[in-house]
C-alpha cells in the first residue's frame, strides 16, 4: 500500500494542468468585463492655441453704461457692478460683456441684455486698449441677440465667419471666448453638452429659445462673445449662465442669428409671425386620451378669435403635430417655427381632431408684440458743449463728519456726475472730494471750477480724488469745447 500512494500522487499531479485548463476556459466564457485590444488609438485633442491667435483680435470687451435698479435683475442672476448713484435721474450701471466682428466694415453680434438700455457705448477691439464708440443697429429681446455697429472711418476691422450649427453633434469639441467677471479675453474650452433647449430661461427671462448647451466655461461677462469649433467659425453668441449650476452654459444657435440678421440690420428689429394660440404641452395620459400615438406635439388651448389660427378654422383641442411638413416633438418648437415663417406667409399644420389626422392651412399674420416694439434707440452721445459734466461745492464740515473724513481735509465735493459725460466715463461719483488736480491743491469748488475751465480741450486732467478712506488717480479727459454749445445750456464748460 505503500508503494501505490505515491503512484496515486503523481498521476494526480499529472491531471491537475488539464483540470486548470479546462476551469480557465470555463471561467475565460463567463468574464465579467472586456479587456481592450492590443492596439488601441486614442481621440487627437489639438492645441486651441491657433485658432484664439487667428480669432482673438476679432473679438470685442463691450462696455455700456445704462440706467439700473437691482429690482431690474432677472430672479438667481449673479451681482454685477459697479453701481454709481445719481442724484435727480437714477443710478447708472456700467456693463461689460462681449461681442465679435461679422464684417470688415464694423458690425458686430452681442447679446440683446447686454446693450440694453445703453446710454454709451464703447468697446475694445482684441487686445487694443484703444476705445471705439459703437451704436446698437438692431436687437431683439425674444432671442437676446443685437447687431450693434462699430463707429470708425476703418474698413478692414478682422472678423469670424458665421458657421453651421445645425450640424452640430452633442460631444463636438467648442470654444468660448469673452470676458468672464472682467478678466478680458478669457478662453475657454469644453464640448456641445444637449441642443435644442428651449422649456428653460436660465438668466430668469422668458424668451423664443433654442439654446446650445455647453461645458465650456461661461460666466457673467462672456454674455455676447462668440462659441467657435474647431474650425475657427462662430456657431453660437455665449448668452446664459445657470447661476445655480457648474459646468451649464448656453449659447444661441448661429443659423437662428443668421435667420434674424436681414431685419435687425434693415428694420433695427424682427417682425414676428404668428399664429393665434395658446398652446401647451402633452404628457403619455393625454396623448393616448387624445387618440395618439406617443406625446408629441403642441396642443391648442385657445383660438385668439379674428386671429389667423381662427380665420383658418383651427379648433380648441386640436394637436398641432407638425408645421410645414416639420414634425414638432415638443410644443416649445412651434413658436420658434411659427415666429421666423414670415408675415403673410401661408402655412400648412398637420392637426390631430378627434383621432384623425387634418391639414389645416394659415395665413400667418403679424405678431401683435411688433407693433409695441420700436426700433431701439442709438446709443446716446455725451454732451458736446465740452463740459466734463459735474457739478461741485466746497467740502464743509458736515460734509466731513458725514463721510468721516479728517478736520483738515478741504476740496471740491461732487455733487452730481452727468451720465455719459467725461467725468462719468473716468468713474467720478458723487461724494467724491476733488483735492488735487495735476499738481495744484484743490480746497474749494472755485479752485476746481478755475483750474478745469482753464484746461484746453483734448487735456488730460490728473486728479486726486478722495473717496471714504481711499485716495485715488483718476486720469479725467477734456472733451472738445463748443463755448457757443456750453452758453445755450447756461453751463460754464468744467
Amino acid at each position: 500500500m505503500r508503494r501505490r500512494f505515491p503512484q496515486l500522487a503523481a498521476a494526480s499531479a499529472a491531471l491537475l494542468p488539464a483540470l486548470l485548463l479546462a476551469a480557465g476556459s470555463t471561467l475565460a466564457a463567463e468574464a465579467l468585463w472586456t479587456n481592450p485590444p492590443a492596439r488601441r488609438s486614442a481621440i487627437a485633442i489639438p492645441s486651441a492655441a491657433p485658432l484664439v491667435d487667428r480669432l482673438e483680435p476679432a473679438v470685442l470687451v463691450v462696455f455700456t453704461e445704462a440706467p439700473f435698479s437691482p429690482e431690474s435683475l432677472p430672479p438667481s442672476h449673479p451681482p454685477i457692478g459697479p453701481e454709481l448713484p445719481f442724484d435727480g435721474e437714477g443710478p447708472e450701471l456700467r456693463g461689460q460683456g462681449a461681442g465679435f466682428l461679422v464684417t470688415a466694415s464694423g458690425y458686430a453680434l452681442t447679446n440683446h441684455h447686454v446693450v440694453e438700455n445703453a446710454t454709451s457705448i464703447t468697446v475694445r477691439v482684441g487686445d487694443s486698449p484703444d476705445e471705439v464708440k459703437a451704436t446698437v443697429v438692431g436687437s431683439d429681446e425674444k432671442t437676446d441677440i443685437a447687431l450693434i455697429q462699430l463707429q470708425s472711418a476703418r474698413k478692414d476691422w478682422p472678423v469670424i465667419p458665421l458657421g453651421d450649427s445645425d450640424v452640430l453633434k452633442v460631444g463636438d469639441f467648442v470654444v468660448a471666448i469673452g470676458s468672464p467677471f472682467g478678466l478680458e479675453q478669457s478662453v475657454s474650452i469644453g464640448i456641445i453638452s444637449g441642443r435644442s433647449r428651449r422649456d428653460i430661461a436660465p438668466s430668469g427671462r422668458a424668451g423664443l429659445y433654442d439654446f446650445l448647451q455647453t461645458d465650456a466655461g461661461i460666466n457673467p461677462g462672456n454674455s455676447g462673445g462668440p462659441l467657435l469649433n474647431m474650425y475657427g467659425e462662430a456657431v453660437g453668441i455665449n448668452s446664459a449662465v445657470n447661476a445655480a449650476a457648474n459646468g451649464i452654459g448656453f449659447a444661441i444657435p448661429i443659423n437662428m442669428v443668421k435667420r434674424l440678421l436681414p431685419q435687425l440690420k434693415e428694420k433695427g428689429r424682427f417682425e414676428r409671425s404668428w399664429i393665434g394660440v395658446q398652446i401647451t404641452g402633452l404628457d403619455a395620459d393625454v396623448a393616448k386620451g387624445l387618440g395618439l400615438p406617443q406625446p408629441r406635439g403642441a396642443l391648442v388651448r385657445e383660438v385668439v378669435p379674428e386671429g389667423p389660427a381662427g380665420k383658418g378654422g383651427l379648433l380648441p383641442g386640436d394637436v398641432i403635430v407638425a408645421f410645414e411638413g416639420k414634425p414638432i416633438a415638443d410644443s416649445y418648437e412651434l413658436p420658434l417655427l411659427a415666429g421666423e415663417a414670415g408675415v403673410g406667409k401661408s402655412v400648412k399644420l398637420d392637426v390631430m381632431r378627434d383621432g384623425k389626422q387634418t391639414k389645416v392651412a394659415i395665413l400667418l399674420e403679424a405678431h401683435p408684440d411688433n407693433a409695441a416694439k420700436a426700433a431701439p434707440p442709438a446709443a446716446k452721445e455725451p454732451d458736446k458743449d465740452g463740459s466734463l459734466g459735474i457739478s461741485v461745492v466746497s467740502l464743509d464740515a458736515d460734509d466731513r463728519e458725514r463721510l468721516k473724513l479728517k478736520a483738515d481735509v478741504a476740496g471740491a465735493r461732487v455733487t452730481k456726475v452727468r451720465p455719459g459725460g467725461a467725468s462719468f466715463r473716468a468713474g467720478i461719483a458723487p461724494d467724491d472730494v476733488i483735492v488735487k488736480v495735476d499738481s495744484a491743491d484743490i480746497r474749494t469748488a472755485p479752485d476746481f471750477a478755475a483750474t478745469a475751465t482753464a484746461a484746453k480741450s483734448g487735456a488730460l486732467l490728473k486728479l486726486l480724488v478722495r473717496r471714504g478712506s481711499s485716495t485715488l488717480f483718476v486720469p479725467l479727459l477734456v472733451p472738445e469745447r463748443d463755448a457757443k454749445a456750453a452758453a445755450a445750456k447756461g453751463e460754464t464748460p468744467r
